[in-house]
């Protein structure tokens, strides 16, 4: 298993924009210090998990203190610790032998340290796990040997709450496995994308979109489409295709489960295929070797984004695909009401705006609303052009007046490439604004008043392997955003009914939440922060770091800066806390406020 899993299906947003890392910091004098650590991460509770030779150790974020220790696991490596998400569980796995790999796996209450259940009933190592939260579910995929590219997994499903076991199976097919990266990606970057860190030879699932629970069955696109049932593990039925393109992780769209039909997109065809049968209802033309890499269903119409930036497992960069745009099809048909193919050169995720009747996406230069409405032709409902009003440093956080526009950024992602720092993803805020981020720009998009709220442009880091740090962190949060709701229903507390008969878990669950409801309610003093790695100059302190921008208005808060070129770190952006391991040597650093940038930024105005 890996320390940023593939079960871990919601992240809060802004811990989604911070999968990167760093070493030997420029920061004042570190809150607190631990010797001896092979890794870490930094958990949602805003602890760490860290791992020596002999045990790993719980310390308190803010403090450094050591909450727990577990030396009767042994020594944990950092692909063998998960974080079930929206849940005290951690999970450890041993894995012994040389064959078929026998798997002793030990869940862990993360606020206590003790030890909540045991099994030895798996075997290989997991390559996919999938929590059913309201079902008391949790269902793993492993293969014999980690090292291949190519397997048969084997599925295994135990209780959630209690480890037992429920049923095993094999999936029928061969599957592509794709590379896990190198370094250490501190949580949600390799569960989707990678994160940046060049070929592997290790794989896992990550490259795929995670199985599907509906009602008493688990669909997994993996090869085609697959009906498993809930109650005993058996196939219901298959359909085969070929769903991968190469190396490229993510190039297809999450299925969408609706009524008795499941919409799936592979290689750029999108299949309507019967629920109850397996029979395919419908299936579309081939739009190109952009592919299908995300579908949104609102009505009775599919809409399907075109092209992308997908992030290539083999040769550890990040790559474009064509042609890019949006179709628009009659879920009932599957016929073609619409195809867009005005974006200019890239393309963002789609923003569904309902009270406008807009579909909002973003290109090289501008933010395009098309009109959900339109019938053969699409429209757009507007054009609005990307233009920044602020060339953003540390020393100028307010920045002169200038208009620049999106695309000035040359050879984003590799030495000689014909690219720009194009829009990468679009966020919508709870003021109802919509921000457009790339690698080194931010823009607020108000749609009631079609106009630009503001807008930050910052120089780039001076950071080896910067462009992939950014370009992972960014292209995640649209599928972090749709697959949401899962670990929502444990932090609202909807699992009661599947855990009822369960006290010790119903107890420890509501102490997690209390925990965590504590957390998220002193973190709203702070707001909606965003920390864009960038180059920083003045104050004393100058080099690459971190720069915290508040979402709703676009000023900078707080600054951290270091120096070095190899970064290994996280953040806990919530608690505003920077963590970096530098030769075994674990630091935490306050991210502090920088009040005479927002009185620049205002004054700005």
């Amino acid at each position: 298993m890996k320390n940023c899993p593939l079960y871990k299906r919601t992240f809060s947003l802004l811990a989604l924009l911070l999968v990167i890392s760093a070493s030997a910091l420029a920061a004042d004098t570190p809150l607190w210090t631990f010797d001896g650590a092979k890794w870490y991460t930094v958990l949602d509770t805003g602890n760490v998990m860290v791992g020596n030779k002999t045990s790993v150790s719980l310390l308190e974020g803010a403090t450094g203190k050591q909450i727990w220790t577990r030396a009767d696991l042994g020594e944990i490596n950092e692909n063998e610790f998960s974080e079930l998400e929206g849940t005290p569980l951690l999970l450890f796995a041993d894995n012994s032998g040389w064959a078929q790999r026998k798997t002793k796996l030990t869940a862990v209450d993360g606020l206590t340290g003790e030890t909540v259940w045991q099994s030895d009933k798996m075997l290989g190592f997991t390559v996919a796990v999938v929590p059913d939260y309201r079902k008391d579910l949790l269902v793993f995929l492993t293969i014999k040997d980690n090292r291949m590219n190519k397997d048969k997994p084997d599925m295994f499903a135990l209780k959630m709450s209690t480890g037992q076991f429920l049923w095993q199976a094999e999936y029928p097919e061969k599957v592509d496995l794709y590379g896990v990266e190198k370094k250490k990606c501190g949580g949600a970057g390799a569960m989707l994308l990678g994160s940046g860190g060049g070929a592997s030879d290790r794989f896992d699932l990550s490259g795929e979109n995670p199985p599907i629970f509906d009602g008493d069955s688990l669909y997994l696109t993996y090869a085609g489409l697959h009906r498993y049932s809930l109650a005993d593990g058996k196939l219901v039925w298959k359909n085969v295709y070929d769903v991968t393109d190469g190396s490229l992780k993510n190039t297809n769209g999450q299925a969408i489960v609706d009524g008795d039909t499941i919409f799936t997109s592979a290689q750029g065809i999108i299949r309507a295929i019967d629920k109850n049968s397996g029979a395919i209802k419908w299936t579309t033309k081939d739009f190109g070797k952009g592919g299908i890499a995300e579908m949104q269903l609102h009505g009775d119409v599919i809409y399907g984004r075109m092209g992308g930036q997908f992030f290539s497992a083999k040769k550890g960069e990040w790559q474009e695909k064509n042609p890019v745009g949006v179709v628009a099809l009659n879920k009932a048909s599957g016929n073609t009401n619409w195809i867009y193919t005005g974006a200019d050169e890239s393309i963002t995720n789609m923003v569904v705006l309902p009270n406008d009747n807009v579909l909002l996406i973003a290109d090289k230069s501008n933010l395009i609303g098309l009109d959900m409405a339109s019938q053969g032709k699409v429209k757009e409902a507007y054009k609005v052009k990307l233009q920044f009003k602020r060339a953003l440093g540390a020393a100028d956080v307010g920045g002169k007046a200038a208009a620049i526009a999106f695309g000035g950024i040359g050879g984003a992602f590799k030495k000689g490439a014909k690219r720009t720092d194009n829009p990468v993803s679009l966020v919508r805020q709870e003021n109802g604004t919509v921000v457009v981020r790339g690698m080194q720009h931010l823009l607020a998009f108000n749609p009631a008043t079609r106009e630009i709220a503001w807008s930050n442009k910052y120089p780039a880091p001076g950071i080896s392997g910067w462009e992939s740090i950014v370009m992972t962190a960014l292209t995640i949060t649209a599928a972090a955003v749709n697959q949401s709701l899962e670990a929502g229903y444990m932090q609202r507390g909807d699992y009661n009914s599947a855990f009822n008969e369960n006290s010790r878990f119903l107890n420890m669950m509501s102490s997690y939440q209390q925990f965590m409801g504590r957390k998220y309610n002193s973190s709203k003093q702070s707001g909606n922060v965003y920390y864009v790695l960038t180059k920083i100059k003045g104050d004393g302190d100058s080099g690459s770091g971190l720069v915290g921008i508040n979402m709703l208005t676009g000023n900078a808060e707080r600054q951290i800066v270091f120096n070095d070129k190899s970064p290994d770190y996280e953040v806990d952006e919530t608690d505003g806390r920077l963590f970096n391991m530098n030769k075994g040597k674990l630091s935490a650093f306050p991210i502090s406020d920088k009040p005479e940038q927002r009185e620049n930024k205002e004054g700005d105005k």
